[in-house]
């Protein structure tokens, strides 16, 4: 009898580790499965890491720091995730969206000196480079610091380089290729603001020197359409997390599905809102997990039916015993 309890209670506990084990396993292997979507890959992941309540502590927190665009953020993310948010904090985000004044002098930043950290400071910067001026600026900078002796940053060379010859391509095309103007822009404010990564530029000079230049100029492109989907602050953020072509087409895909609520993603998520960080990782684990679950689920019930069955074993050697 205590090897059939024994037994029994070995595959009760090994079938509750299965009803654990199995959801688990579904929830990796869908990542894998999205893995190229990354607005896909996010609403995943959002489900398992945001609620209302961490929800209400960003935006408190955004509006501490007088963040405005981070705490509408989060409050576009929590409106399409169905997560409630006190009406307390959706009047102070409303009350706090009214900074005419703060644009204006973002502009003007973004317009004399191409520093990026917000919409209104890349749209100043975006009208500095359509006049040439801010290529030029940049271009400028670099030549002083060559005359001084000091280090000069040939990718900003390169850059504002591009960007002339980008500004000319506007005009004679009458603003068609404006997002590679607003790509080029943004990596600029990216670079400068130490946001850029560098893999990233590194990637983008050696395309550009292998004679890959479509390759640098798609990124670029998808660089400018995120900003233009998803506000300046949220390309920025995303763009930490970049290496290639590949990954900036993933921010633009996310910027594309997810708008103003990337801002608010790529927060929660960092570089899990492009990429499959550590789930690949964990989902060997769980396979592992998976195998050792089911030997153990076919041992112990293979155990309890021979403890079952085993006395049935016994009884007709007795019967004989006592007939002799």
């Amino acid at each position: 009898m205590r090897r059939l309890f024994a037994a029994a209670a070995f595959l009760l506990a090994f079938a509750g580790a299965a009803h654990w084990v199995l959801p688990v396993g579904e929830y990796y292997y869908t990542l894998i499965l999205a893995q190229d979507d990354a607005a896909r890959l996010a609403d995943l992941q959002l489900s398992t890491v945001l609620d209302a309540g961490r929800v209400e502590a960003e935006i408190a927190t955004a509006l501490d720091r007088d963040d405005t665009e981070l705490a509408t953020s989060f409050l576009e993310l929590a409106d399409s995730r169905h997560l409630p948010v006190s009406e307390e904090l959706r009047a102070r985000v409303a009350a706090s969206g009214g900074a005419v004044p703060r644009a204006a002098r973002d502009f003007g930043v973004g317009l004399v000196t191409g520093e990026v950290d917000s919409q209104a400071s890349l749209a100043g910067s975006i009208a500095g480079d359509l006049t040439v001026w801010g290529d030029v600026r940049d271009l400028g900078r670099q030549a002083i610091h060559w005359a001084r002796g000091e280090p000069v940053d040939e990718f900003m060379v390169a850059l504002a380089g591009a960007g002339i010859v980008a500004t000319g391509a506007t005009y004679a095309a009458f603003g068609a290729p404006l997002t590679l103007r607003a790509g080029l822009s943004v990596v600029k404010g990216a670079r400068r603001a130490g946001a850029l990564g560098g893999r990233f530029a590194a990637h983008l000079i050696d395309a550009a020197r292998s004679g890959r230049k479509v390759q640098a100029a798609g990124a670029l492109v998808d660089v400018g359409r995120a900003s233009t989907k998803a506000g300046t602050r949220a390309t920025l953020a995303g763009l930490t997390h970049v290496d290639d072509a590949a990954g900036a087409a993933r921010l633009a895909r996310l910027a594309d599905v997810k708008g103003g609520k990337t801002l608010a993603i790529v927060k929660v998520l960092g570089r899990g809102a492009l990429f499959l960080t550590e789930a690949v990782a964990k989902l060997a684990l769980w396979v592992i997990a998976a195998i050792v679950n089911l030997i153990g689920l076919i041992s112990s019930f293979n155990a309890f039916v021979v403890a079952l069955v085993r006395p049935l074993w016994r009884r007709p050697r007795v019967g004989l015993c006592s007939l002799a």
